[in-house]
């Protein structure tokens, strides 16, 4: 049996709480400590390493680069920017350093929409971020990574090609057909399939979703362990998607990802996984 999902999480998807540790030493914490909060990235990578696609599908630049954009129309259209998203992220990512900050968290929709094309760009940038600068960044879950539990097939017809007409991508094919005159013939590539949590926490488990020896703390809503008791080989067992579902007979198939962790003594992250599904009686898919 087929199962599909709807969202019943409205606006309010992801948050992260910030806590700091009532002790004698809070206030030097305060005042040392620096988090930065980056929501809603929404990264697309529009510099993307993929054999699949055709060259035609690229824009041509000034410096000879090629890259991988929407439309403008599409923007117009649309309830977020699409293109200029790459650039803004890493910008601000350098203004953090430059102010000395080492701690970023990312409460959710840090994707287009969980696509693998741009998890992998974004995860290829905090790394040379956190390799180069050694910042840690904690990262929860949004309505858009992923769209639904367990992702689907998925495309956009909106790119730009190099000839300025639209360009249909498409993971698989029968999703969609070029019609008009205005459209480049649809191109299939499967990096724009849309992932689902256990693919998009494979990708991105260094950064907070899972534990980590250098963390003081590390929990899930479900483990059973608590801070005097804590032991790194203990979150790690915690921490395998199989032990990270609610006891809900309706939605034991779907993960909570929230997690608990202590990044540095006396601070604090809480950051929850909002998102809820229930299955659908008619079987229309849900889409986010």
């Amino acid at each position: 049996m087929k199962i599909n999902f709807k969202s019943m999480k409205g606006y309010m998807s992801t948050f992260f709480v910030l806590l700091f540790h009532l002790a004698c030493t809070s206030q030097t914490i305060r005042n040392e400590v620096q988090i930065a909060f980056m929501a809603d990235v929404h990264f697309a990578d529009v510099y993307p390493e993929f054999e699949e696609l055709n060259p035609n599908v690229y824009t041509d630049t000034v410096n000879g680069k090629n890259v991988l954009i929407r439309s403008m129309e599409s923007q117009l259209h649309s309830t977020r920017l699409f293109n200029e998203n790459y650039f803004a992220f890493q910008a601000a990512l350098d203004d953090a350093v430059k102010r000395g900050i080492k701690i970023i968290a990312m409460p959710g929709d840090f994707s287009d929409d969980g696509q693998p094309v741009h998890i992998k760009g974004l995860k290829k940038i905090m790394n040379r971020y956190a390799e180069e600068y050694n910042v840690s960044f904690f990262m929860v879950n949004g309505n858009h990574d992923p769209t639904r539990p367990f992702g689907k097939q998925s495309g956009e017809r909106d790119f730009l090609s190099k000839h300025g007409r639209l360009q249909p991508i498409m993971s698989t094919k029968g999703l969609y057909t070029s019609s008009t005159i205005a459209e480049e013939p649809t191109v299939i590539a499967k990096e724009i399939a849309e992932w689902g949590y256990k693919e998009i926490l494979e990708e991105l488990k260094a950064y907070g979703f899972f534990p980590h020896q250098k963390f003081r703390y590390w929990e899930t809503p479900f483990s059973t362990y608590d801070y005097e008791g804590y032991t790194f080989k203990k979150a790690e067992l915690a921490s395998k998607l199989d032990n990270r579902f609610s006891s809900n007979a309706t939605l034991k198939t779907i993960p909570d990802v929230s997690y608990l962790v202590e990044p540095v003594e006396g601070v604090w992250l809480m950051a929850i996984d909002a998102n809820v599904y229930t299955p659908k009686s008619d079987g229309i898919g849900f889409n986010g």
